[in-house]
């Protein structure tokens, strides 16, 4: 198994998508953002690893402690669907890494665009079930419209 970056990995998949050029249809510019996204997120977590250890990937320090141990996948919910990132996991360190740029939740993290589709959505007269069902028809994944609504509303009154 080569040990490639992640973001390595999506660069490789965007010079791959445009050298056979963006295409008509439109689908092409669409997967071309998706990977775009991801590869900033990536680029963010990987870095605030990196800052978090003090030394790049792979790199040695007489006074080092801990190190990357692999990745996760963790899901992320945009307005353009789902999209997912290779979390870094860490070991061995005095205190727990916890990313800023993508919380650390076993839930999908949701963006404020497919919040407030939902919240929308619920204000149109949709009933639950067809907010949901829009969701998935529309590629954004499996949301629970009542748990979110929920969430949404707690955030408001604090």
């Amino acid at each position: 198994m080569e040990r490639i970056a992640p973001s390595v990995r999506l660069e490789a998949q965007i010079d791959e998508l445009l050298s056979g050029g963006l295409g008509a249809d439109g689908e092409h510019l669409a997967e071309l953002g998706r990977l775009g996204a991801r590869l900033v997120l990536q680029r963010a977590v990987e870095e605030e690893v990196t800052a978090f250890l003090g030394r790049a990937r792979y790199a040695r320090t007489p006074t080092a402690t801990g190190s990357r141990n692999g990745t996760r996948p963790k899901p992320i919910q945009t307005a353009e669907g789902e999209i997912t990132i290779a979390m870094p996991q860490v070991r061995n360190t005095a205190e727990q890494f916890v990313s800023r740029v993508i919380p650390d939740t076993k839930a999908v993290v949701r963006t404020r665009p497919l919040e407030a589709l939902i919240i929308g959505s619920y204000v149109r007269g949709l009933s639950d079930r067809d907010i949901e069902s829009l969701i998935v028809e529309a590629g954004l994944g499996q949301v629970s419209v009542v748990q979110n609504a929920t969430h949404v509303a707690g955030q408001q009154n604090e």
